[in-house]
C-alpha cells in the first residue's frame, strides 16, 4: 500500500506540473494582457514600470522559470489587479468560504443519496423506487443555477424565509448549499440504487438471511457497507464538480468565495490569480483522488491487498 501511495504521489506531482505548464502557456498566449486592463486610465508611460515590476518585460520562457521557482517555495505571486494582495492571501481568506459550502453540500449528497439509493434498491420496481427514480431524473435535468433561481424566487422572495443575497450569517448558507446538493444527489442515488440491487443477490446476503440475521443488521452491516464501496470513487469527481459549480453559484448569490475571484481574474486577465488558483484547485483535486484510493482500500481489504502488490 505504501508503494502504491508513493507511486500515486509521484504521478500526482507530475500531473500538477503539466497542468500548471499548460495553464501558463494558455494564459500567456491568450489575447489581451493584464497591463492593459490595469492602466486603462493611466498614461502610456506607466506600462513600462508595471511590466518591469511583474516581470512581463522578460521572455515567456524566463517568466515560466521564475514562476516555477516561486511555485516550488509556495509563493503563487501577487495579483495584477488587486494591488498589494498576493494570491496566497486571497486563497487563504476565501478558500474556507467555498470549502464550507462545498463540504456541507457533499455531506448532504452522501447522506441523502445513500439513503434514497438504498431504499430504491431494496424496493426495486415498487412505488418507492419509481418515485425516487422520477426525482433523480428531475434533479439531473435541472441545472444548479436554474434551481438556485427557483430557490431565490420561492424561498427568499415569495416565502421570505432567507435573504436573497448577503453573507456572514448561518442563514446565508441555506440556498447555496441546497442548490449545490441537488445535482450530485441524483448521481449518488442512482449509483447506490444499482449497487444495492447487485449486492442483495450475492451469496453472502442469502447466507446471512438463512442464519436469521435481522433486517436492520443485514442492511447496515452487509448491504450498505458493500454497496457503498463503488460510491467512494465518485467523491473525487463530485468535489471537482462542486467546486466548478461554485464558480457560478457564488456569483449568483454574492458569496465571497474563490469562485467569484476566479471568474473576475479571467475577465481582467489577472495572470497570477488564474495560475495560482488553477494550481491550488489542481493540487486539491489530485490530493482528493489519492485520498479516495486510500479510503477505497480501507473500505475493502481485498482492494488494499491488491494495490499493495502494484
Amino acid at each position: 500500500m505504501l508503494r502504491f501511495i508513493s507511486r500515486r504521489l509521484v504521478i500526482g506531482f507530475m500531473t500538477l506540473i503539466i497542468i500548471v505548464t499548460l495553464t501558463f502557456l494558455l494564459v500567456n498566449m491568450a489575447p489581451g494582457d493584464p497591463v492593459s486592463a490595469k492602466i486603462r486610465q493611466l498614461p502610456d508611460s506607466a506600462r513600462e514600470t508595471i511590466e518591469k515590476k511583474y516581470g512581463l518585460d522578460k521572455s515567456m520562457f524566463e517568466r515560466y522559470i521564475l514562476y516555477m521557482k516561486s511555485l516550488a517555495t509556495g509563493d503563487l505571486g501577487d495579483s495584477y489587479i488587486y494591488v498589494g494582495r498576493s494570491v496566497n492571501e486571497v486563497i487563504a481568506k476565501n478558500a474556507p468560504v467555498s470549502g464550507r459550502i462545498v463540504g456541507m453540500a457533499i455531506v448532504l449528497q452522501l447522506i441523502i443519496g445513500l439513503f434514497l439509493g438504498t431504499i430504491a434498491g431494496l424496493f426495486r420496481e415498487k412505488i418507492a423506487d419509481q418515485i425516487i427514480r422520477v426525482m433523480v431524473v428531475v434533479a439531473i435535468c435541472i441545472p444548479s443555477f436554474v434551481f438556485a433561481a427557483l430557490l431565490q424566487y420561492f424561498v427568499a422572495f415569495k416565502w421570505q424565509l432567507t435573504p436573497i443575497f448577503g453573507w456572514g450569517e448561518p442563514i446565508h448558507y441555506v440556498m447555496p448549499v441546497m442548490a449545490m446538493t441537488v445535482g450530485g444527489l441524483a448521481g449518488y442515488t442512482k449509483y447506490m440504487r444499482n449497487s444495492t440491487i447487485g449486492v442483495v443477490n450475492e451469496d453472502y446476503i442469502v447466507t446471512a438471511k438463512a442464519k436469521g440475521v435481522s433486517k436492520v443488521r443485514l442492511i447496515r452491516k452487509h448491504i450498505l457497507r458493500n454497496a457503498s464501496i463503488p460510491i467512494i470513487t465518485m467523491l473525487g469527481s463530485s468535489l471537482a464538480g462542486l467546486f466548478g459549480g461554485s464558480f457560478i453559484l457564488e456569483s449568483f448569490f454574492g458569496i465571497p468565495g474563490l469562485g467569484s475571484y476566479y471568474v473576475k481574474a479571467v475577465q481582467d486577465s489577472d495572470y497570477s490569480m488564474i495560475l495560482g488558483m488553477t494550481a491550488f484547485f489542481a493540487a486539491f483535486y489530485i490530493f482528493i483522488l489519492i485520498l479516495v484510493d486510500i479510503m477505497y482500500g480501507i473500505a475493502d481489504p481485498r482492494i488494499r491487498v491488491a494495490k499493495g502488490k502494484l
